[in-house]
């Protein structure tokens, strides 16, 4: 409550940090990630990242300086192209990956099963892949509203089955209902496969906006080639057997580099039958300010000047996932000793030092005073009042004075204020002033109550009746919501986000479908 020091977002993931002074100096070891892996399936791929500890205690990236190889040849083999440190199953069995730097040595077991197997196809895993990773269905290109060039596809191919017959039995985008008007062009022709739109315009054999996003040697055209030739089927398997992807792993969540720095990203797929593939390759990068940093195809961020970004990773059929990425000027060498005085200030200067980012200077007594008066509640000092806390030789009177504002009357007008206006309490969301001002009196005494949040929140969502918190619940004129306005005024109270496109199409720039704003309407009907 009392820290007085710069404040950053605060993040609490491991750091990998990248400098290229570090190219000058040798590690003081290496060890390779992950460890232990299992590759499944045939072809099945794992790449692996090379990091160095060095003296200053910072592990980096040392992917591209290592030299690999594998203890049995016949059951894997270190890929002769594209990103180094990538091992690719030949045979069942067990080898040991080595990584070599210089005299530092790094090992691990990489064991190999179902070599043999290839899965079975299906289009919801391996055509939306190469769609998601090309960008074709981002809210940029066909994933936007309404399509582009004739072609409506779900952003991120969160609806892989309607994806599928937009392709094969082609559509026309309409809103407030599914089935087109007009025409319906396929992007694919059974009779003669290598005519398909699905391949002549990403290939530029015909006029494409988004330009050429793969060549007809690529393994994308090859992959989606076969498909229609074997009469582009959607492959679904029986419920039983189905294997999902559960969630997304990445590694590592934060990346420190300097001007000129890189780090490899590694991103794995937990599946629902425990096992886990490597899906680096098969994902889509974004830097979300490439005047910081910038991200390869191959998931490798490369620094670019100082800030902070993030990049987000997406996945056919999961939600972004995204990183930190900060990149610092010059590192400050040796870092002071600086001391917090609670759990807030540890985890700002533990930002703050991975940045390499001096905290300001502790602010005076009269900074001090006027800040917290002001971030408390919501109004400056009176003048004696000033006079008094300047003049206090008490060294608790900060932590004294905090107590106070906290336990005032104007402490609970503010936050009444405050989490009105959050909370959405007005005469005009409301209808009425009568009903705004029960509304408000039942926030004012929850404010004074010290009730904690998740309370408040609880009692406002379920709220009977027609006392305070329900009125929230209730239109312009005194009648009920319908259940869809009800569901969208918590989406947008709690998740900080509106829905309301969603009704009549997909969301156009977050992750929700029309059947899923409609399907949790349903819980309030």
């Amino acid at each position: 409550m009392t820290s007085t020091r710069l404040s950053l977002p605060i993040f609490l993931c491991v750091v990998f940090w990248t400098h290229p002074a570090a190219a000058t100096t040798h590690p003081l070891s290496i060890r390779l990630v992950p460890q232990d892996p299992t590759l499944s399936g045939a072809k099945a791929s794992q790449q692996f990242v090379v990091l160095g500890t060095y003296a200053d205690g910072m592990e980096r990236d040392v992917t591209s300086e290592s030299r690999f190889s594998v203890s049995n040849p016949r059951l894997a083999e270190v890929a002769k192209t594209g990103n180094k440190g990538k091992i690719i199953a030949l045979a069942d069995g067990e080898t040991v990956l080595t990584a070599e730097l210089g005299d530092q040595v790094a090992k691990t077991k990489v064991r190999i099963e179902r070599s043999q197997e290839d899965r079975p196809f299906r289009f919801a895993r391996d055509l939306e892949r190469i769609l998601t990773r090309r960008g074709c269905n981002s809210t940029d290109c066909h994933g936007s509203v309404i399509g582009r060039g004739g072609l409506k596809l779900s952003f991120d191919a969160l609806d892989a089955k309607e994806d599928y017959r937009w392709i094969v039995q082609g559509g026309v985008y309409s809103v407030l209902t599914v089935e087109p008007k007009g025409p319906k062009p396929p992007r694919i022709d059974l009779k003669q496969p290598d005519k398909s739109l699905l391949l002549l315009k990403p290939t530029m054999s015909v006029v494409h906006v988004g330009g050429q996003l793969f060549s007809p040697e690529s393994s994308d055209y090859v992959t989606i080639l076969n498909w229609v030739r074997n009469g582009a089927p959607y492959g679904e398997e029986p419920a039983s057997e189905q294997v999902r992807v559960e969630r997304l792993e990445v590694s590592p969540r934060e990346v420190l580099l300097d001007p000129g720095g890189k780090q490899q990203v590694l991103v794995t797929a937990q599946l629902s039958d425990g096992r886990r593939e490597d899906v680096t390759e098969q994902v889509r990068y974004v830097a979300k300010n490439r005047e910081v940093a910038e991200v390869g195809e191959d998931g490798v961020v490369r620094a670019v000047k100082p800030g902070e970004t993030s990049v987000l990773i997406h996945l056919a059929g999961q939600p972004p996932i995204g990183i930190w990425v900060g990149v610092v000027a010059k590192p400050t060498g040796s870092y002071p000793a600086i001391t917090g005085r609670n759990i807030i200030d540890d985890h700002v200067l533990a930002k703050l030092r991975k940045l390499g980012i001096l905290p300001s200077e502790p602010s005076d007594d009269g900074e001090f005073l006027r800040r917290v008066c002001l971030d408390v509640v919501g109004t400056l000092p009176p003048p004696d009042r000033v006079r008094e806390f300047l003049a206090s030789k008490d060294p608790e009177k900060r932590d004294k004075l905090i107590e106070i504002l906290i336990n005032s009357p104007e402490y609970v007008d503010y936050w009444t204020f405050r989490f009105g206006d959050f909370l959405r309490v007005n005469s005009y969301a409301q209808g009425d002033a009568k009903s705004a001002q029960l509304y408000w009196e039942w926030l004012r005494d929850s404010i004074a109550q010290n009730k904690p949040y998740d309370q408040i929140a609880r009692e406002r969502i379920a709220a009977q009746g027609y006392d305070g918190p329900s009125r929230h619940y209730f239109g312009r004129g005194g009648e009920m919501l319908f259940a869809k306005d009800m569901m969208a005024e918590q989406v947008r109270v709690f998740l900080g986000q509106r829905l309301d496109c969603a009704q009549c199409h997909n969301h156009p720039f977050e992750a929700w479908t029309q059947s899923q704003y409609w399907g949790m309407a349903g819980f309030y009907g």
